[in-house]
């Protein structure tokens, strides 16, 4: 376990195939799974029931006070409730919308998924027709909208497009970009090798990372991304896309800004 004075307390908000198991296993080798480092996820729910540690939030506040780093798609907005004397640093990966439907298609039908619909024959626009579109936008948006009535419309609206295979909508979209103007940190995967060695120094650990669960390393490619399809999976996925390119341009800055910042210490 890595004794730090910061106040400070990592929370990532890991949306799917952007680089979270990369980021997991850095975290994992560097930290003390289950004490400062909680996975919140189906891999740290196990690893609890295993070693017989309640869930975080039912843990009392002594325990929750050695808590460095949260991460998985189990994080909300409300996660850092858990830590009222802390200082929440919100982190999250975006990724190129056409390479992450590439990396996720590959990935899906391939031995490497343990629950999947797919096998290796499955050809991409069969694949691609039960897919929904601008998952980033949409995955963050059930995850970083704080009122309630706002997560009941996103998700309305999630349930009504999906079948018509339609996007985020607009109002979704600006309520996902005002939340995470208010992050910490918002990388993109691309950069990630990067840029995680410089948000591991804030939280007190020295480590590369690794690529996991990579296409052509853990399961085969059986889909390039060509420029005429990149075009079209943009074209179809457009938040996601805006989103993506937003915040693709202040990476630079922002990784400037944090490292400049002191660290909040007792």
């Amino acid at each position: 376990m890595v004794e730090s004075p910061s106040r400070e307390v990592f929370i990532f908000f890991h949306v799917p195939k952007t680089g979270g198991i990369s980021i997991n296993h850095l975290l994992n080798e560097k930290l003390s799974r289950g004490i400062d480092f909680i996975d919140l996820g189906l891999a740290g729910q196990e690893d609890d029931a295993e070693h017989g540690r309640l869930s975080i939030e039912k843990r009392s506040r002594e325990e929750r006070a050695k808590v460095r780093v949260i991460t998985g798609h189990d994080v909300f907005m409300r996660t850092e409730r858990l830590f009222p004397d802390r200082i929440a640093r919100r982190i999250t990966f975006l990724r190129s919308p056409a390479s992450r439907i590439v990396s996720a298609f590959n990935y899906e039908t391939s031995d490497a998924a343990p629950f999947t619909r797919w096998d290796e024959q499955t050809p991409f626009e069969t694949w691609y027709r039960y897919q929904e579109r601008d998952v980033m936008t949409k995955f963050l948006a059930k995850r970083v909208i704080s009122h309630r009535l706002g997560i009941a419309l996103a998700q309305g609206q999630r349930f009504a497009r999906y079948p018509l295979h339609l996007g985020s909508g607009g109002w979704v979209f600006s309520q996902v970009q005002k939340a995470l103007k208010d992050f910490w940190f918002v990388g993109c995967t691309e950069s990630l090798s990067a840029d995680m060695p410089i948000i591991a120094r804030r939280i007190g650990i020295e480590g590369e990372v690794e690529k996991r669960n990579a296409t052509g390393r853990n399961f085969s490619r059986r889909l390039d991304l060509t420029p005429e399809l990149e075009s079209r999976l943009a074209a179809d996925n457009r938040y996601d896309t805006r989103l993506y390119e937003y915040w693709k341009q202040r990476v630079p800055a922002q990784i400037e800004k944090i490292t400049a910042e002191p660290a909040a210490t007792d």
